[in-house]
């Protein structure tokens, strides 16, 4: 649809071009995810085809320039692999549906679909080398609340049910030969109302499901099965009875033994680097505030690390291996360099550069990025990257400007991830542009211990809010930012946290940010679970309290971790006193408390957050006269896959910042408009 005219408002340019073009840092990269095949022989890598991601093979070859393109896909690829007989499966999302597999036939030029079902979601759990033409996919069918385990020969298309899941099973974790040997679920006990995660084994004369741990649902981000060996060992990380996890075996008891465990530990265990034949653990790092890596036995993986961190001292990254381990591709990059992509051969320690990711940048002097500690007011260490605009840091200092600056501050999504000391296009674009920016590993984040993760259970919009303007206010008095001129802007949590700064922030903090960019946020937390709630009879409590609610907004296959989900939000919908609870975390019940510009961006096929309910904030902003930006992108899903639409995006946060924050911004052809699928519901924002 043509919605020039209320875009047209939202973009009114300078003609200042001194700036790295946005297209630069935005656009789809030369090349990324570089597989080695199995075999070593042959390489895979994505690429953009007339602006979409599509697969290219580099066949007996690692010269990319000689490479073939093997795919034609419309909507862009989101995942893809090696089979074990090098041939190649991925995975591409349509309009935000999330996922169905193909397989490409490079000799007739034909892509069989693998799983051609609509409103179905479908996730690869399992190849096998035994087995090459066979994969195992978890699918939300025919339960679409749960996902159940099926075998496809992708070479004749045939598909079996090898595992209905009817106990909600969360994950399963399968071995080399194709066997289901375990899965995890979370378990309640009505009586006492209490949460419980349980790791089951399937005994393979009886196939029948036995649990072999129980454990607390405040531990349930700190224990993770990451394989199972040949031999049939069960390999995962736990820290159920540390503040940091370990790697460690387990036996068919629930018996572990610990592993691996770094001295002097500050984090959790975060890469993991497997044996690709035997499935065993031979090295991991660990990442505080940089990654750092181990070795486990091999002493010959050491050799390996001290050779690749002489070559480069970035964040290193071991992408894929061949069968036999004797080649890997790699990956370098920081705060202030994209990734350079390597071919390393471990037999004749000889490297062999493959692509950079984004090779126009190279030209452009980037923004340095520098990893802080920020205590919150409880006494939490909050593990923060701040990016500074080139020739505005002063070395004297250590990581502080020459004076204060706008700020950006950057809020990650999830909120059950966090942020790394790495390249981010949306630092070094604001930094471009004149901002300071600040990435808070806020309570909530993971992989910095249980202490962390668990002081955030609950806290939607309560003491998560109060980190980030702790943070703002840490800024302001190191005299990194100017104290009227700080943003906050993030996509999914990161929305979320961008309206409840402005919803929820109590007048006792005596600040508040002076505008807010959000995408793909939700902004009521009840509905945001309420679909679960719709089956209940008239008998429930939910029929008592009278709730009515005709929309959902949690995709059904989430329901195996339903549970989980509510206790970390911190209160259960199915109860007075947990709705109410719910209500009062939601930002869209205080969207009069807001009278600072926003900028909001929506997906109309989210799965996850339903734009039908996210439009009561922009309304009530326009009613008041609050300056606001609404805009729905018709076919995208939870977040962007289009390239058209996320620099539109960024075109339209690029303008809105730079009335509201005062730097200075890239024209833009308003032509470029025209032909994007979006609705603008209100712009009330003036040139």
């Amino acid at each position: 649809m043509n919605c020039c005219k209320g875009i047209l408002s939202l973009l009114n340019f300078s003609g200042d071009t001194k700036l790295i073009p946005r297209e630069y840092l935005y656009s789809n990269p030369n090349g990324s995810s570089p597989k080695i095949s199995p075999d070593g022989k042959h390489l895979a890598f994505l690429a953009s085809r007339n602006g979409v991601i599509n697969n290219f093979i580099c066949r007996n070859s690692y010269d990319v320039d000689k490479a073939e393109l093997i795919t034609c896909e419309t909507h862009g690829i989101a995942e893809y692999c090696w089979t074990y007989n090098n041939d190649i499966l991925y995975s591409s999302d349509k309009d935000g549906n999330e996922g169905t597999y193909q397989i490409p036939d490079i000799i007739t030029n034909k892509t069989t679909c693998l799983t051609p079902y609509d409103n179905v979601q479908s996730k690869l759990v399992q190849l096998s080398p035994k087995n090459p033409y066979e994969i195992i996919v978890a699918m939300n069918k025919p339960n679409p609340n749960a996902n159940s385990l099926y075998k496809i020969n992708y070479k004749t298309g045939d598909m079996t049910l090898i595992e209905e899941n009817t106990q909600s099973f969360e994950e399963y974790t399968i071995d080399n030969s194709l066997n289901i040997l375990c899965a995890d679920k979370l378990i309640k006990n009505d009586e006492k109302d209490k949460i419980r995660k349980e790791v089951c084994i399937k005994d393979e004369n009886s196939n029948e499901w036995r649990s072999i741990i129980t454990y607390s649902v405040k531990n349930a981000r700190s224990l993770k099965i990451i394989s199972i060996d040949n031999k049939g060992t069960i390999y995962l990380v736990d820290s159920r009875h540390n503040e940091f996890s370990a790697i460690c075996k387990l036996n068919d008891k629930g018996e572990r033994t610990e592993l691996a465990r770094p001295q002097n530990q500050k984090a959790d265990i975060n890469k993991i680097l497997l044996h690709p034949n035997s499935k065993k653990p031979i090295a991991y790092s660990v990442t505080y505030l940089k990654d750092e890596w181990y070795h486990i036995d091999d002493e010959k993986i050491s050799y390996d690390s001290d050779f690749l961190r002489k070559f480069n001292y970035g964040e290193l990254d071991i992408l894929s291996q061949s069968l036999d381990n004797k080649i890997w591709i790699v990956a370098f990059e920081s705060g202030n360099k994209p990734p350079k992509y390597y071919l390393y051969n471990r037999d004749n320690k000889s490297i062999i550069h493959l692509f950079d990711v984004y090779p126009r940048l190279e030209k452009y002097t980037l923004a340095q990025v520098f990893p802080v500690e920020i205590t919150s007011r409880d006494g939490l260490n909050l593990v923060s990257y701040l990016t500074l605009p080139v020739g505005k840091y002063d070395p004297s200092t250590g990581y502080k400007p020459k004076k204060p600056l706008p700020l950006i501050l950057h809020v990650h999504g999830g909120p059950w991830t966090r942020d790394y000391y790495r390249f981010k296009a949306d630092s070094q674009f604001f930094a471009n542009r004149g901002y300071a920016v600040l990435n808070v590993n806020y309570r909530s984040s993971v992989g910095l211990g249980k202490t962390l993760i668990r002081k955030g259970i609950g806290q939607w919009g309560r003491k998560m809010n109060e980190d980030l303007i702790d943070a703002a206010k840490w800024a302001i008095s190191e005299k990194i930012a100017k104290e009227k001129k700080i943003a906050i802007y993030g996509g999914s949590y990161g929305g979320f946290a961008t309206l409840a700064g402005f919803a929820l922030t109590k007048k006792e903090e005596n600040f508040t940010f002076a505008c807010g960019v959000e995408f793909s946020g939700p902004s009521d937390l009840a509905s945001q679970v309420r679909n679960y709630l719709i089956n209940y009879n008239k008998n429930n409590i939910c029929s008592e309290l009278k709730i009515n609610y005709p929309i959902r907004t949690i995709p059904s296959y989430w329901k195996p971790s339903y549970d989980e989900f509510v206790y970390r939000l911190g209160g259960d919908p199915k109860t007075a006193e947990g709705l109410n609870y719910l209500k009062s975390c939601s930002p869209s019940n205080y969207a009069d408390n807001i009278n600072k510009p926003l900028l909001i961006a929506q997906g109309k096929n989210d799965p996850r957050v339903k734009y039908e309910k996210n439009n009561i904030i922009p309304k009530t902003l326009k009613r008041n006269n609050i300056p606001v930006g609404y805009v729905v992108y018709c076919d995208e899903g939870h977040g962007f896959a289009k390239l058209e639409n996320m620099l539109s995006f960024v075109a339209l946060k690029e303008k809105f910042l730079s009335k509201h924050l005062g730097d200075r911004c890239e024209p833009f052809d308003k032509n470029n408009f025209k032909n994007l699928n979006i609705e603008v519901k209100y712009v009330t924002i003036q040139s």
